[in-house]
């Protein structure tokens, strides 16, 4: 009875502790189902916005089904990453909860607590003590792996699913608990299926490395692995993992958001710039590479790890260290880690800023690779193993009080060194740091009578949602394509591309949607094309945006500035060097990017170059160095050239062109008001997934590196 009572008092002190972690760190006035605010900053805006349109969309199947948010070329819930168990859970009470309704907070709080309580329980399986297992547990409440998803990722944010895991095979046996892994497998892939990768692999391997060569157990091993499997895809199915192809999960992120050797020992954070220690200098790394391998263990943590290994050279220790060595669990686990290890730092091994081995990769073995292409998040289970190990050796080592007093010192120096960057994360909930929120009438006017906003450049992961993402919300629009998205179509993101901007060109706009303009080069376009139409422009909130037959809601300065805008001057006898990141630029439609390296592709059949010169040079010619995409499908690229609508020539590249310079002569009588449009239509266009060379379904034409204009 004392003993459940006590266990009792420990649920009740961890779920208070809990609580004043959520109220710290999250603030206390973000913690109510009707605070919405504080989410719409970073990463966290596409969690809440996904679940906003899912909730007030009908009920669909697959259940997760989200296609108002990512219009156009649709999505799931899933990929929205807002916690599919609670957005399928609280949709369907959608009628008894508020309009602007959060279960972030919430979520938060269900982490704090069972990140604290399986690590009681495992560190209490191993020692029997309740106030050792308390101070231990706090070691992973405290974790700057733990702490730093919080706001950043909220699904990442669970990696208590890792310490149920870790329960399970430490301290049950494998092959006489399936239905517990069956349950943490499907719960996982309800939150993210990086978690379910990891809790899957680990099971497999458990299973695998405990093999008992008994009558019948290798069709049983089978068996248990086929009905898994069959119970997860189905899982998938119904949530609406497949609303994408399995081909759109692919990226290309395999070895780069990786970890990095000195990784444990690095405090700082790339994306924020933010230390976890006062005392431990940053070590440069590959920033941009190696962003999801922050695994910094923490001082206490590393001081530790230092500590453990030399109890072992102590013979008085041998025999308390007997049960440990002689355990098949952890023996286990010290080779799933290893495994975990390797996995994490992916096929490009880097020591600092220094890469030390890089093992070339075929591209279908990348390919099943990049299904989990940051893999420095494999090495979360291995960091929290490490720490649990460490945690028991030391109580085994000494007597109970000496234990205590040792754990405690180590908690305090980690508690001391993390808190710089607890208070950092901290500060990042501050009212000062809340939602962008558009504020101009212009909105309230058109909101309240157009429900659909869209982007002229949809994609996967748009940088408007930041600007627009708490406003949607607010004005309850009903359907976007400004999105972002952990994985998304690529195809039919590219297709609905190409539709609107084969609208556009015919002067077609939706009568119930306002568009907002992604960048000066479509802008431009879009002038040179809704110039004479009844179309507004307005330019508010330092965002441009345009509604059919709304011209007269345009106001001064809208019409001031909407007069300035021209095509970009292309100085004469002065090359050009082109990038996609460049927004003021020479580009119309039909242009993208060249995965962050110099020059833009062609997309889709119709890509347009918009300029002026600076004064009448009369008969020009200009000069373009590009290179075609050729394959085995499309040996020759070919496209017709119009200057200013009217036909120039036909051209035919094949490989023996990979650095060929067009030049296109462009007559003093197509010329006006010294403007040029260019357009360059393609024919027999292939994409890179057409052809198996890389997920990419953009179909690309030409890659376009520089422009030189010169009178003739």
């Amino acid at each position: 009875m004392y003993k459940i009572l006590f266990k009792n008092k420990i649920n009740l002190l961890f779920l208070l502790i809990s609580f004043l972690c959520l109220i710290n760190v999250v603030g206390a006035d973000n913690i109510s189902f009707k605070s919405t605010e504080w989410l719409y900053i970073g990463e966290s805006s596409q969690h809440q916005l996904g679940w906003h349109f899912f909730k007030n969309d009908v009920w669909r199947f697959p259940l997760g089904s989200n296609p108002n948010y990512g219009n156009g070329f649709s999505n799931s819930i899933v990929f929205s990453d807002a916690i599919p168990i609670l957005a399928l859970f609280f949709k369907s009470f959608k009628s008894f909860i508020p309009e602007n309704f959060q279960y972030f907070s919430f979520w938060y709080f269900i982490c704090f607590f069972l990140q604290l309580f399986f690590s009681f329980k495992i560190i209490k399986k191993f020692t029997g003590s309740d106030l050792y297992s308390v101070i231990g547990s706090f070691f992973f409440l405290i974790s700057p792996i733990f702490i730093y998803r919080v706001d950043e990722h909220v699904a990442l944010a669970s990696q208590w699913i890792l310490l149920f895991a870790l329960y399970l095979g430490l301290t049950q046996k494998t092959d006489k608990t399936k239905l517990p892994w069956i349950f943490l497998i499907i719960l996982s892939s309800l939150i993210n299926l990086y978690f379910t990768a990891m809790v899957a692999a680990v099971y497999s391997l458990l299973r695998i490395f405990n093999l008992q060569f008994e009558r019948n157990f290798f069709l049983k091993l089978i068996k248990d692995f086929f009905i898994i499997a069959t119970l997860l895809i189905l899982t998938l199915y119904i949530v609406g993992y497949f609303e994408i192809r399995v081909a759109d999960s692919l990226s290309a992120a395999f070895g780069k958001y990786k970890l990095n050797l000195l990784s444990f020992f690095d405090p700082v954070n790339s994306m924020f710039n933010i230390s976890w220690s006062w005392f431990l200098p940053d070590i440069k790394l590959s920033r941009s590479e190696e962003i999801e391998g922050f695994n910094y263990f923490g001082l206490g943590q590393i001081a530790m790890f230092l500590f453990v290994p030399t109890l072992f050279f102590n013979k008085k220790n041998k025999t308390n260290l007997f049960s440990i060595k002689n355990n098949r669990e952890i023996k286990s686990f010290v080779l799933i880690s290893l495994i975990f290890t390797l996995w994490a730092l992916s096929n490009k091994i880097s020591f600092g800023s220094y890469t030390l081995i890089e093992i070339p990769l075929n591209k279908y073995i990348l390919g099943v690779f990049s299904l989990f292409a940051t893999t420095g998040r494999m090495f979360w289970i291995v960091n929290y193993f490490l720490l649990i190990l460490s945690i028991i050796i030391i109580y085994k080592c000494f007597k109970k009080k000496t234990s205590l007093l040792i754990i405690a010192l180590f908690l305090i120096i980690q508690a001391a060194d993390t808190s710089a960057g607890l208070k950092d994360k901290i500060k990042s909930f501050k009212p000062s740091k809340r939602a962008i929120f558009l504020k101009d009438q212009i909105w309230d006017d058109l909101f309240a009578k157009y429900k659909i906003v869209k982007t002229t450049y949809p994609v996967g992961w748009s940088r408007l949602l930041s600007s627009f993402a708490y406003s949607m919300e607010h004005y309850n629009i009903e359907k976007t394509n400004i999105v972002n998205f952990a994985r998304s179509n690529r195809k039919a993101s590219s297709e609905t591309r190409y539709y609107l901007y084969d609208n556009f060109r015919k002067a077609h706009l939706a009568l119930d949607t306002v568009y907002i303009v992604d960048g000066l080069g479509h802008l431009r376009h879009l002038k040179h094309i809704f110039k004479n139409e009844n179309v507004g422009f307005f330019h508010r909130d330092n965002v441009w945006s345009m509604v059919m037959n709304e011209k007269k809601l345009m106001n001064d300065n809208d019409k001031n500035e909407f007069k300035l805008i021209k095509p970009k001057l292309l100085v004469v006898n002065e090359k050009k060097n082109l990038n996609f990141e460049d927004k003021d630029n020479y580009y119309g439609f039909g242009w993208s990017h060249n995965l962050g390296k110099a020059g833009i592709w062609s997309e889709g059949p119709i890509s347009t170059l918009l300029f002026r010169t600076e004064e009448d040079y009369g008969t020009l010619k200009l000069e373009i160095s590009c290179r075609p995409y050729i394959t085995k499908k499309n040996a020759i690229s070919e496209f017709d050239i119009y200057v200013n609508n009217t036909f120039n020539q036909n051209m035919k590249l094949t490989n023996k062109n990979q650095d060929k310079k067009i030049e296109i002569i462009i007559n003093e009588k197509l010329i006006e008001n010294n403007e040029i449009k260019i357009d360059f239509n393609f024919k027999n266009l292939v994409s890179p997934y057409e052809v198996l060379e890389s997920p990419d379904s953009r179909k690309l034409g030409i890659l376009m590196k520089n422009i030189k204009i010169n009178p003739v």
